[in-house]
């Protein structure tokens, strides 16, 4: 199963380890949100505008996960956000609103930026569908996640989503500077969240393929007292409120 753009993309080295992510105290242009939409803190790797849409060669599930070092204490995770499609070629990439997805936050419990198998401690797994507002549009879909803690020190976000051959659900921004190794591929024939990879092997840097970055956030906040005493033993298994 190989991962496929929908404009022709040269292969190129994969960036060195980025030393810093995009930061903003303002979230990104977004709709949804539910009732924990509180951003105290924007985690991103995009400039906003995706010049690309990613997809699987023969279709299946295609999952985009971030890694994000954790920013000035802004550990409680709220919600996270994610484009389909890319404006540049509306019409094109095959999204279809109402596509059911599911969208995800995991604790990094290895020792670099690579979710695979057990480098990865999944926290919450939510389910939603595409909104149309956020198709071809570059606007972020933003999917409420309920205030959890992900530790001091960094952790993945992440987004699914199953599509036939010749669609390309997921924006990808391509500009320089693009960041690696901290945008990754999983899925294939399906996605495993709990022991993430792409088919029967690792995650994928996608910087590695040229593909530059995920169109994919995560938003955050201060763990109050008492959040800060909840561990991250356990799975939190939500759905967006509306």
């Amino acid at each position: 199963m190989s991962i496929r753009t929908f404009a022709v993309l040269a292969l190129v080295a994969a960036s060195g380890v980025a030393s810093a992510q995009t930061l903003s105290t303002v979230g990104p242009a977004s709709i949804g949100g539910g009732t924990f939409g509180d951003r105290a803190t924007n985690y991103s790797w995009d400039d906003g505008v995706s010049e690309n849409s990613v997809g699987l060669t023969s279709g299946g599930v295609l999952a985009a996960i971030h890694f994000f070092p954790v920013t000035a204490g802004d550990n409680v995770i709220t919600s996270v956000d994610v484009t389909w499609g890319t404006a540049l070629f509306a019409g094109q990439n095959g999204v279809v609103p109402g596509t059911p997805i599911n969208y995800y936050v995991w604790a990094n419990v290895g020792v670099n930026t690579d979710p695979t198998g057990a480098n990865s401690q999944l926290l919450f797994a939510g389910a939603d569908v595409i909104a149309a507002a956020s198709t071809d549009t570059d606007i972020f879909q933003s999917l409420a996640v309920p205030n959890i803690p992900i530790g001091t020190t960094s952790f993945f976000v992440g987004v699914s989503v199953a599509h036939a051959a010749g669609q390309f659900p997921i924006g990808v921004d391509t500009t320089a500077p693009t960041f690696g190794p901290v945008s990754w591929a999983g899925g294939g024939a399906a996605f495993n969240p709990a022991n993430v990879g792409f088919g029967a092997g690792g995650a994928i840097d996608i910087a590695t393929a040229g593909l530059g970055n995920w169109m994919l956030r995560a938003n955050a906040v201060p763990a109050p007292a008492s959040l800060a005493l909840i561990g991250l033993g356990g799975l939190v298994v939500g759905r967006r409120r509306r």
